[in-house]
């Protein structure tokens, strides 16, 4: 288990399988993690069981807690590119309870030091949507940084958005925050 300040990373378990389906399914959270309700969502239980818990899913998935182990949200990465040593992330708080108080940006730091220090990773990179300006301000105290747009790459409650294109390397993050 890796632990930060505030949260806690560890390996999805069946017991969080519920939780995460809640959250998968409710339109705010898909609203801000993704800016596509209803396209990401109405997964079944089995469909989100398969998602995080088979191996063979489309990323390593991972649970996030809070300082009483208790299940808010659920980090990774995928795009895994061995030769560049890179990654792209991502993270859900799906508890909204916990929303805006720095629990994210905890887990990501912990989370890309883990990246970078254990999986040896050179770079990672995650994106947004140009109105999840929440998140963006989280990315960048973690050291991301914005390098590009999308322009109207995505379709977020009727209207066309931008796609933001964060990224942060090693030697940014160990500047930044220490090993």
């Amino acid at each position: 288990m890796l632990h930060g300040l505030k949260t806690s990373v560890r390996p999805v378990e069946e017991d969080d399988i519920d939780e995460i389906y809640q959250w998968y399914n409710d339109q705010e959270v898909n609203l801000w993690s993704t800016g596509a309700w209803p396209l990401n969502t109405l997964l079944s239980k089995e469909q989100i069981s398969i998602k995080f818990l088979d191996g063979s899913s489309d990323g390593y998935r991972y649970s996030i807690l809070d300082e009483n182990k208790y299940l808010i949200g659920t980090i990774g990465f995928k795009e895994l590119n061995i030769p560049s040593r890179s990654a792209t992330l991502f993270v859900v708080i799906g508890n909204k309870s916990f929303w805006g108080k720095g629990y994210g940006t905890d887990a990501l730091i912990i989370f890309a030091r883990y990246l970078f220090t254990q999986w040896n990773f050179h770079r990672i990179s995650l994106d947004t949507w140009d109105g999840n300006l929440r998140a963006i301000k989280a990315y960048e105290k973690v050291g991301f940084k914005i390098e590009g747009r999308l322009r109207e790459a995505r379709y977020v409650l009727g209207s066309y958005q931008d796609a933001i294109l964060m990224g942060l390397l090693k030697s940014e993050f160990l500047a930044m925050h220490g090993n």
